[in-house]
């Protein structure tokens, strides 16, 4: 398949290995082309990326790339349009016009949901337009949390719980990091998503994430120490579907995710030792 804006590439295992140096020996040019792929990309993003690259090389060291397997392309098309970089960089969207009675129901729900923070710890918004997720059809082990933070411990805290649960974990720091794994396949199940990044905020990727046909429906836990009732009003208002506040306790986190996806921990999918067991 010729290198064009109809063509999204996507690194293998093997690629992923020649990143770690893994591989054996590839070519220095290689690399640096395989180093401008995280998750899924189109052509024209990559190129955007590869300033100093002429297109020819580009075209030529991607072709390179698949043939020797460090790399998979295929046909774009809307199942596989996750380019979250040109909605990443433009401005953050504005948050959805409410309705006054909207706006009264989110006043009311921040108010509620402020107190209860304070008092547990945690709140969970089952009463907007989706109303509560039905079972996802898969085995725990099978389910994806992204964890959207900067701060190494609070990130390594989440991982290992999260793993203990029986979930599987991603993680992403920096925003090209969130670009990378918001592009990644397949899309998390939920994100955990820290307010205060480096270089990017929650709320306006939380913002950009609801514009976005395929992550529009991706339910967000906001995890963070930005509790106040105007903070939580915002997230709300852009479609969050919890909030966590820092610093947190091990159950707290993995009961919301389990009540945010509208899971039964008692049911044949959940792992044979409770997570709640296993904490």
């Amino acid at each position: 398949m010729s290198a064009s804006s109809d063509t999204i590439y996507r690194r293998t295992d093997l690629g992923d290995k020649a990143m770690r140096g893994q591989a054996g020996k590839v070519a220095p040019d290689l690399i640096r082309v395989l180093a401008l792929i995280a998750g899924e990309a189109h052509f024209d993003t990559i190129r955007k990326r590869a300033i100093r690259i002429p297109e020819d090389e580009i075209k030529a060291s991607l072709g390179q790339l698949v043939r020797e397997g460090f790399l998979e392309s295929l046909q774009a098309g809307e199942d596989h349009d996750l380019d979250f970089t040109a909605t990443f960089t433009a401005p953050a969207p504005p948050p959805p016009e409410l309705t006054l009675q909207d706006k009264q129901h989110l006043d009311n729900a921040a108010t509620d949901g402020h107190d209860i923070l304070t008092k547990t710890g945690s709140f969970l918004q089952l009463t907007g337009d989706q109303g509560p997720m039905t079972d996802l059809g898969k085995a725990w082990t099978d389910i994806i949390v992204l964890i959207i933070e900067d701060d190494e411990i609070q990130a390594r805290f989440a991982q290992n719980i999260i793993m203990k649960a029986g979930f599987k974990q991603r993680h992403a720091a920096t925003r090209e990091e969130i670009v990378g794994e918001l592009n990644k396949a397949p899309l998390p199940d939920v994100v955990l998503m820290d307010v205060e990044l480096p270089g990017a905020n929650g709320f306006d990727i939380l913002a950009r994430m609801r514009q976005h046909p395929k992550l529009k429906t991706v339910p967000v836990i906001m995890l963070t120490a930005l509790a106040s009732q105007n903070d939580v009003f915002r997230g709300l208002s852009l479609g969050a579907k919890a909030y966590i506040s820092k610093p947190y306790k091990k159950l707290t986190l993995v009961d919301t995710i389990v009540r945010t996806l509208g899971l039964n921990p008692y049911s044949d999918k959940a792992p044979e030792a409770q997570p709640t067991a296993k904490l």
